[in-house]
């Protein structure tokens, strides 16, 4: 008997170190976000807390301050989830418009974020603050109901350097060409394509530039601002090539072979700069376009357009004409993508901070956002959009389903786009510019800040 209940204790004390060992096992190696938790939770009995970062909506109720209408605010929007959830409580954090980039990180530091609304996903992704989602959309069969080409984005949804998906799309963002149908007529000029070319855009532009012959005013053939748009025309003319800059290293920048200062890029410059005969003075800060969507507009061509707020207050959806984008030469358009919905790695709760951002992105949500906003969605079924609140809703939708996304590195938003708006602003105003030498020292400070990044990247990867 002693002999038997020996054994018996001996049994035990390995099962229990056994057990043991197993619990504290969990360390493991791998890339930055390789110990996201997984989808293990229990979607039908969720409890505890979820804290939401909102970025770009009001948490409480108010007043739109573009369309002076009562609307919802995030907490009332989510409600209808809550409810079903009664052991669940969400807490809000506003994020301001100011600054959020910080905010958001002394979030992330501190661990107090459970799900945000980003601009984009890459950089904090690829510090290891977000966590993969690839296992919860598979598990719910959730990733086709947005529009394919969305995840073809690599800043917002689908990181290029592991292939996860870093974030959920919300609603739609696109910018698309539009043009004034009033003003082709006056000039007897064809319409524009549907899918123009740059330099359909280009000929007809430049024939719509002067004294209206129907009304004796003048008009210009164009418009886009530099100071916030002049990357992307560099895409729009590059002969149909798209922008080419080299390889850009999401995870390490300082591994990027970045190369602006290329015959390509020289000649679209030159391209922007020729244009200015055709666009209304002051249009380098942001002037000369305040008719846009009146009776009195007196521009042809929108570049870069995507709002039609004053179009559709004024009714004439008839005169203003949208169409699906610059043509490349694969057929393709620019511009679509959608707001960000990421959930932090680290948080406490992630099957109820997966299910809030599955409801906020889902169909009961978009949807929700739409009455409130008339933001387009970007859940394909999207059945409630209406063409009576929006006539251009399908159109833009297109642009989004066809898109490709032009990626830039964060220099050309930081160096790059402010000297070309600046180039761009003296060639207008008659004072000299030379291609040559300053696109030689803007390659000089952007291979400065690739080394700069080899710095930054070596410290990021011992932590």
């Amino acid at each position: 008997m002693k002999s038997n209940k020996r054994k018996i204790t001996f049994m035990l004390a390995i099962c229990s170190l056994l057990l043991f060992l197993t619990a504290c096992g969990g360390g493991g190696t791998g890339d930055n976000n390789s110990a996201a938790p997984g989808p293990t939770g229990n979607a039908d009995n969720l409890s505890g807390v979820v804290k939401f970062a909102v970025f770009s909506y009001p948490v409480d109720d108010g007043i739109d301050p573009v369309t002076g209408n009562n609307v919802k605010g995030m907490k009332t929007m989510l409600q209808p989830f809550l409810d079903k959830h009664p052991k669940l409580t969400v807490e809000y954090i506003e994020v301001p418009q100011d600054n959020r980039k910080a905010k958001f990180q002394s979030l992330l530091l501190s661990g107090s974020v459970d799900v945000l609304i980003l601009d984009s996903a890459i950089d904090f992704y690829n510090q290891g603050f977000l966590m993969p989602l690839d296992d919860y959309l598979k598990r719910d069969n959730w990733k086709n109901n947005y529009f394919d080409s969305l995840w073809l984005d690599k800043e917002r949804f689908t990181n290029a350097t592991d292939g996860k998906v870093m974030a959920i799309p919300g609603i739609v963002n696109t910018n698309t060409v539009m043009y004034d149908k009033q003003i082709f007529d006056d000039w007897g000029v064809a319409p524009l394509s549907d899918k123009p070319t740059a330099l359909e855009i280009l000929e007809k532009a430049s024939k719509l530039t002067g004294i209206n012959p129907k009304t004796g005013k003048q008009t210009y053939g164009m418009y886009y601002d530099p100071r916030s748009s002049s990357h992307m025309m560099l895409d729009y003319f590059s002969d149909g090539n798209g922008v080419q800059i080299g390889e850009t290293d999401w995870a390490n920048f300082g591994n990027s072979k970045l190369n602006f200062n290329t015959p390509q890029i020289k000649k679209s410059l030159q391209t922007l700069i020729d244009m200015n005969s055709s666009l209304p003075p002051g249009y380098e800060i942001g002037r000369g376009f305040e008719n846009w969507g009146k009776a009195e507009n007196n521009v042809a061509i929108c570049l870069w357009c995507s709002k039609t707020d004053e179009i559709l207050k004024n009714k004439l959806q008839d005169r203003y004409v949208l169409t699906k984008g610059v043509r490349d030469n694969n057929g393709k358009t620019s511009y679509g993508t959608a707001q960000t919905y990421t959930i932090a790695k680290d948080t406490k709760n992630p099957e109820a901070a997966w299910q809030v951002l599955k409801y906020i992105t889902g169909a009961e949500g978009q949807k929700t956002i739409y009455d409130n906003y008339k933001s387009l969605p970007s859940w394909k079924n999207a059945d409630w959009v209406d063409e009576k609140d929006n006539p251009y809703a399908k159109q833009l939708l297109a642009v989004v389903a066809d898109t490709k996304n032009v990626l830039f590195p964060p220099i050309m938003f930081s160096l790059v786009r402010p000297w070309m708006a600046e180039l761009i602003s003296r060639a207008n105003h008659g004072q000299k510019y030379d291609l040559t030498t300053e696109m030689a020292d803007i390659q000089e400070k952007i291979n400065k800040w690739v080394e700069e990044q080899k710095i930054i990247d070596a410290s990021k990867n011992k932590k």
